[in-house]
């Protein structure tokens, strides 16, 4: 079981100069042997919410401050929606409401917001939202991966990993784990080597031409140019 993973946000320094993060995962692919599985394939590894309060007020608010707050995210602010969100999620500040963090979630993720949308795969793939649709959650992860999101790149390949909302994919899994390297999320080169040690060599040849020739998905590049 993987420790709880922190709410991750894109950090552009790690955009300005990604073929030297890639690098390491070309390395390790062309360096790896195969070698027996080192991992387990298990529910509930991807990064849960328990230390996503990062995107929300260090304390939680109260009085004028929360009732500005409820404002903001009626008038549909995505980052006023998330933050609430997160409050009801975890009862700080605000009574314990699932239902109504998904609904936050849900309006700031229709508004692109890409934390939005990690917090709300996350929580849809641990049980807890109004529908349990894997799927969704999988969809959520690359949407928001794919608008830079480091931390939604990394929950992506452990899904595919694990084969969990979507068919198993290795190296789609390693990709997008490489992927989250790039753009930050320090997690991702823990779980990337054992992973890479399970692809073929042909696996392991296309991956590293693949980052060689762009580190991150062309929608990723265009936001962070």
């Amino acid at each position: 079981m993987h420790a709880p993973r922190p709410l991750a946000t894109l950090r552009r320094p790690f955009l300005s100069s990604p073929f030297r993060r890639a690098l390491s995962a070309v390395v390790l692919a062309a360096a790896l042997p195969l070698i027996p599985p080192a991992f387990p394939c298990m529910a509930g590894t991807t990064a849960n919410q328990e230390n996503a309060m990062q995107a929300a007020p260090s304390l939680p608010p109260a009085g004028e401050q929360l009732a500005r707050l409820t404002a903001q995210a009626e008038s549909g602010d995505p980052r006023a929606q998330l933050q609430l969100g997160l409050l009801h999620e975890e009862g700080r500040g605000v009574p314990k409401d699932l239902r109504r963090a998904e609904t936050l979630y849900r309006q700031a993720s229709s508004k692109g917001d890409a934390n939005a949308m990690n917090q709300l795969a996350l929580l849809i793939d641990s049980g807890r939202a109004s529908t349990a649709d894997p799927g969704e959650a999988v969809r959520l992860f690359r949407k928001a991966a794919e608008k830079g999101n480091g931390l939604a790149a990394y929950n992506l390949g452990l899904m595919l990993r694990e084969g969990r909302g979507a068919r198993k994919d290795w190296p789609q899994a390693a990709y997008w784990l490489a992927c989250a390297d790039v753009l930050g999320e320090p997690r991702a080169m823990k779980d990337l080597p054992p992973l890479l040690r399970q692809l073929s060599p042909d696996q392991r040849k296309a991956l590293n031409q693949r980052l060689v020739k762009s580190p991150l998905p062309p929608r990723v590049k265009q936001a962070g140019s």
